[in-house]
């Protein structure tokens, strides 16, 4: 599944420096010397927020000497923001481990204060970074929880984010007539409130979304208003995310001269700031475009870029925290040793001045400290050992849950895997506004004798999952295949409105895709194709072996619409003709007499009546 990195604006406290503020980047050292030392600590706090996306690893020096600070000073409003600035850079540096950490540690503290605004700054980041974590569930519920309390202070720029980071998710969630509401709702509070940063943030993800939906010339000028606006403010992780979506564009419309131009650019700016995913994405795209020019070595050696980078991400998240349990234990141990030896030189002095009246009190004081310090000894270890193994039991339990959820997507649609994961079943559902492909191989019996098995298997195989690519591009759902058969539905378990369209165009291209191998290939492999629109039951089957699996009248007519078919045609019965009659063109058939329905009335596709324009659309 296709990922277009999306812009999420930063939500930032009144009063903090912005990123184009250039007076303050000219004088922060001369600020510092004359500040006082509470001064000092939101000086470097600022200058901690305003390197954020240019230079995080120089953020993540200055929040961590303001927490210093901070701690010593006791402020705690300072020590909450220090702990968020930190968080946000570990998480433009991709290191979410620690991104996760340093944000729950500022909002307990901000909940402690009880500042809404706050609160909702750091709901705000950690929904972000769950989104990073394709945990979708969970950053909206965060952001929604952001936008109720920007809603009840009346903080327009606030309502505004949550509106943009709503639609995010909406937008991932392939959801886009809701995701695009939520990015325009958010755009016109931006720009009547005059934030400028903030409408180039709304211009580049409605880009995105209208790639997506293959409107490419709406997302270009979309994303040009974009590039123009943070360029001049001279915010180059952006400008770089820009010529990322600019490049990936050019490679959707075939201008590959285009393409490489802009992921040129985009590349230089990304290894500039250090934005590893960025330069990961950056590499993927360049493998997108080599592929496109037929450049298959060049596509192969910037996927193993990719694929480095992106090992590289969670390499480096693993070392910091081997680190950060490394130093933890150090410095307990290291203060352990420091109390003992103030014992021992307090036992030392009594013993000078007493001698023999504290002689038994010296030695009884030595032994028990020796006998805690084996004790506290020994339950470290243990706790130690303890610990490990917990830690690779979770990591082998999230490795599996991983697999089986991979697995359990590969034979169940999404909606339908997530609510039998959180309720242990999943309900039958009846879906009124469904379309049903079904087809078969021509004279296949003959194929399979012809056919040696194993290469029988591997051409099926082959076919299928070209279908699969196919549909899934359409938005549809691939139920079941049996045998050469090949089911598959629109308008479930997602209800969608151009579900007939949808299958017509998805079936288009199946049968030019099947005229494409046959014209490379001496056995020829012909299909016939039966759609029906109507009302569908799905549901989960089995127990021990799940599948998910389609009944109703609709499911038996779409199977006698192909049996009825011909060779490399399209069958549609009178339901699917009249939600379909005036967008494509359709021949009438002689009425056919169907086991168990009477006389029924079809058509067959005119395919030959088709603008290129009219086949194989979203």
């Amino acid at each position: 599944m296709k990922q277009i990195f999306l812009f999420f604006f930063l939500l930032l406290f009144p009063g903090i420096i912005q990123a184009g503020d250039k007076n303050f980047h000219g004088t922060p050292e001369k600020k510092l010397l004359r500040a006082t030392e509470t001064e000092r600590i939101k000086i470097i706090n600022e200058l901690a927020d305003f390197f954020l996306e240019t230079a995080p690893e120089k953020s993540i020096r200055y929040g961590k000497e303001a927490l210093s600070l901070a701690e010593k000073k006791d402020d705690k409003k300072e020590k909450a923001a220090a702990l968020r600035n930190i968080g946000i850079a570990y998480r433009n540096m991709s290191n979410y481990d620690k991104a996760l950490e340093y944000l729950l540690t500022a909002l307990n503290i901000r909940k402690e204060l009880g500042d809404r605004q706050s609160i909702a700054d750091s709901l705000h980041h950690l929904g972000i970074v769950y989104d990073y974590l394709n945990n979708y569930d969970k950053s909206l519920e965060y952001h929604e929880k952001a936008l109720k309390i920007q809603e009840e202070a009346g903080y327009r720029k606030g309502i505004a984010d949550s509106f943009h980071n709503i639609g995010i998710i909406h937008h991932l969630s392939k959801q886009h007539n809701d995701a695009l509401q939520y990015y325009r709702r958010g755009l016109e509070i931006r720009q009547d409130i005059q934030d400028t940063q903030g409408v180039a943030a709304s211009l580049n993800n409605i880009g995105v979304l209208y790639m997506d939906v293959l409107n490419y010339q709406e997302s270009m000028d979309y994303f040009l208003d974009a590039l123009q606006i943070f360029d001049q403010m001279g915010q180059k992780y952006e400008v770089a995310n820009i010529e990322n979506n600019l490049g990936k564009l050019g490679i959707e419309t075939q201008k590959y001269d285009v393409a490489l131009e802009h992921l040129e650019r985009g590349l230089k700016i990304a290894q500039e700031i250090g934005a590893k995913e960025l330069i990961r994405e950056n590499y993927s795209y360049f493998s997108d475009l080599y592929i496109a020019q037929e450049d298959f070595q060049k596509a192969l050696d910037y996927y193993k870029l990719s694929a480095d980078m992106k090992n590289r991400i969670f390499t480096a998240e693993s070392q910091s925290r081997i680190a950060e349990i490394q130093t933890k234990y150090e410095t307990e141990n290291k203060q352990k040793e420091i109390e003992i030896l103030k014992k021992n030189n307090e036992i030392s002095r009594l013993e000078v001045d007493r001698q023999k009246l504290l002689r038994n009190s010296f030695l009884v004081g030595f032994t028990f400290v020796l006998l805690l310090a084996m004790v506290l000894y020994n339950r470290y270890l243990f706790k130690k050992k303890a610990h490990s193994e917990l830690e690779n039991a979770h990591r082998l339990i999230m490795e599996e849950k991983a697999k089986s959820d991979r697995l359990l997507l590969n034979i169940l649609p999404m909606r339908v895997a997530n609510e039998l994961k959180e309720k242990g079943k999943a309900e039958p559902e009846s879906f009124e506004n469904v379309t049903v492909y079904f087809s078969d191989i021509v004279g296949f019996t003959k194929l399979s004798s012809d056919l040696d098995p194993k290469m029988l298997i591997q051409k099926l195989n082959e076919i299928f999952t070209e279908f699969d690519n196919i549909i899934e591009k359409y938005y549809c759902e691939r139920v079941k295949t049996i045998g050469d058969a090949y089911l598959c539905v629109c308008g479930m378990p997602e209800k969608d409105p151009r579900h007939a369209e949808n299958i017509i165009s998805a079936a288009i291209e199946i049968i030019r895709y099947m005229r494409k191998i046959n014209a490379d290939s001496e056995m020829q492999w012909e299909i016939r194709i039966g759609i029906h629109s109507g009302r569908v039951v799905g549901g989960v089957v089995g127990i021990k072996k799940y599948i998910y699996d389609v009944f109703g009248d609709t499911i038996n007519t779409a199977s006698r619409m192909e049996s009825n078919s011909e060779p490399m045609k399209i069958n549609v019965s009178e339901s699917t003709y009249y939600i379909l009659k005036n967008r494509y063109p359709f021949v009438e058939r002689e009425a056919v007499h169907v086991k168990g329905k009477g006389m029924m009335r079809m058509y067959f596709l005119d395919e030959s009546a088709l603008d290129d324009s009219e086949a194989g659309t979203v």
